[in-house]
């Protein structure tokens, strides 16, 4: 399992230029199954702008732009994964793009996106890191958007890999400025035997959707 790497560009673009995407421990070809629950189970509209943060190898962000959103956009911190996604799929997907992107000093404007999905970003960052996240998060996404977030459980035994979150210290970082829906004790699909246990939360910025 790679080991916190806090941001830095170097470090997961030499991961992605030296690892075969197929066995990093993220990889899998379905979209995230919590998320597939949610969105089938509620009244989300398949509309508007949808961020698969931390993309990766791009699959999550393929899955969504099949389901129909108006706009996907797979980002990641790497040149080298962001290139490679761009050369697959989006000549395939005409609502699909991909955009080099560090959450932490992020080039995407004010209030642009819907729905945020984050399937293990957030847990890679320092303590320190958090609250430049969390406001980069609230500024790019709408009023009234949601936060799909999915990290590490403090119930995983494994030592290496990102932070662990208990429900209670997803509570007390986002409930702020979200309103918490649902937090889910769930696992990582991947690629790791047993799969790392973890928590699904779904939050829903608080705000006016007509004036912020």
């Amino acid at each position: 399992m790679i080991k916190t790497t806090k941001g830095n560009i170097r470090n997961w673009d030499d991961y992605y230029k030296k690892e075969e995407i197929e066995k990093m421990p993220w990889y899998s070809e379905r979209l995230d199954f919590d998320l597939e629950e949610e969105l089938n189970s509620t009244s989300i509209p398949k509309k508007g702008i949808f961020l698969d943060l931390g993309t990766g190898p791009g699959t999550q962000a393929v899955k969504l732009a099949n389901k129909g959103f108006d706009i996907v956009v797979g980002s990641d911190i790497s040149e080298t994964v962001i290139n490679r996604n761009k050369q697959l799929y989006e000549n395939r997907y005409p609502n699909l793009k991909f955009v080099i992107d560090n959450i932490l000093n992020s080039i995407f404007n004010d209030n642009f996106f819907d729905y945020i999905f984050d399937r293990g970003c957030f847990h890679v960052f320092e303590p320190k890191d958090r609250s430049i996240y969390f406001n980069q998060i609230k500024r790019i996404l709408k009023p009234q958007g949601i936060l799909f977030l999915k990290c590490f459980s403090i119930d995983e035994p494994m030592k290496d890999g990102p932070h662990r979150f208990s429900p209670q210290d997803l509570y007390d970082i986002f409930s702020i400025d979200f309103y918490i829906i649902n937090i889910k004790k769930t696992f990582f699909e991947g690629t790791l035997n047993p799969l790392p246990k973890a928590l699904f939360t779904v939050m829903k910025l608080k705000g006016n959707p007509k004036n912020g």
